[in-house]
């Protein structure tokens, strides 16, 4: 006699009624539903084969690894996005203090305000005879602002773009180099604030005269107002 009819005679002797297939408790101590509803259903394949072809232990114990590779993928995840928002709290206190001091940053745009001026610095692998700044508004207006011979090395600059006629508006960035050489060219502005977005992200700092910037777009970090990098 099979299992399944051995227990159908004794309840069926008992004379009491019960359930087929009583419930699985979930195990104590699980993580998640989702572990639950696993073991549910393997305890409840195990208890439902065939006593004529039972299905090779081997199966179960691959599927309780497989359980478990995913159980531990999924704490991985929750791990790193963890450290990841603690990493960019951190991030945004140390960037917090820089309110009010110079930064350099990489770019090929900026929003000017039509009244600061636009100071940078300009870093070249060898000297060069010819230098200018190429600025394109909206409009696709160009305006050439020539800086005259710099030597190898880092060299700062300042313009007043209301002396060129240029007013508040978005502008393109571009180097030219007598040689052809690409140089190295940074903008150069006080931080007037930090901007955490709240569904995630990396911080965003408030330039003056520059506009808004991604923490990453950051080059250095100059300190005190007038120190030099």
């Amino acid at each position: 006699m099979s299992v399944d009819q051995t227990q159908s005679s004794q309840l069926s002797s008992g004379g009491q009624s019960s359930s087929a297939a009583p419930k699985v408790a979930p195990a104590a101590g699980k993580k998640n539903d989702t572990q639950d509803m696993f073991m549910t259903l393997l305890l409840a394949q195990i208890r439902n084969q065939s006593p004529l072809d039972p299905a090779d232990p081997s199966q179960f114990v691959s599927q309780l690894a497989q359980m478990n590779q995913v159980q531990s993928t999924q704490d991985m995840v929750k791990l790193l996005q963890s450290q990841s928002g603690m990493l960019r709290e951190l991030q945004g206190l140390a960037l917090g203090a820089q309110v009010g001091k110079p930064v350099l940053v990489q770019t090929d745009r900026f929003r000017s305000d039509g009244q600061t001026a636009l100071s940078g610095r300009l870093t070249l692998s060898g000297a060069e005879e010819a230098n200018t700044l190429i600025l394109t508004d909206a409009a696709g207006q160009r305006t050439r602002i020539e800086l005259g011979k710099r030597a190898a090395g880092a060299s700062d600059f300042q313009i007043k773009l209301a002396d060129y006629g240029l007013a508040a508006g978005d502008y393109q960035l571009e180097l030219a180099t007598a040689s052809g050489s690409a140089g190295l060219l940074e903008l150069k502005a006080n931080v007037n604030g930090v901007r955490l977005p709240v569904n995630g992200g990396e911080p965003v700092l408030s330039l003056a005269g520059l506009g808004e910037f991604p923490s990453s777009s950051v080059s250095a970090l100059l300190g005190l107002p007038g120190a030099s990098a």
